[in-house]
């Protein structure tokens, strides 16, 4: 009878420290995504801004915007204005070609 409480004691020890090892083990899992995970996305997020897709689509794009405030009437220009800046200003001025850049400045002035 003392070998089956033995046992059993035995058993619940281990069970206990199974758990206390799967809980430590989750904890540390947690506590390296925590400090790895926002490393990871600002290298994704400078991998994706300077992907040729990302920078063709954000010269047409502004391409576009700039076609849209030339051929709007005066009344429409004030609002595309405060659209336009907002869009330019999250995009890398260096990388505008001439006429973006210049146009910017421009609307910047203004």
């Amino acid at each position: 009878m003392k070998e089956f409480f033995i046992g059993l004691i035995t058993i619940i020890v281990s069970l206990i420290l199974l758990l206390a090892i799967g809980a430590g083990l989750n904890l540390f899992n947690l506590e390296s995504y925590n400090y790895f995970a926002p490393k990871y996305r600002a290298v994704e997020n400078k991998v994706f801004k300077e992907s040729e897709q990302y920078n063709d689509g954000m010269i047409r794009d502004l391409e576009n915007l700039q076609m849209e405030y030339v051929n709007a009437d005066a009344e429409h220009k004030q609002a595309l204005r405060a659209i336009i800046l907002h869009r330019f200003s999250v995009y890398d001025e260096n990388r505008l070609p001439s006429n973006l850049r210049s146009f910017y400045l421009q609307l910047k002035r203004n």
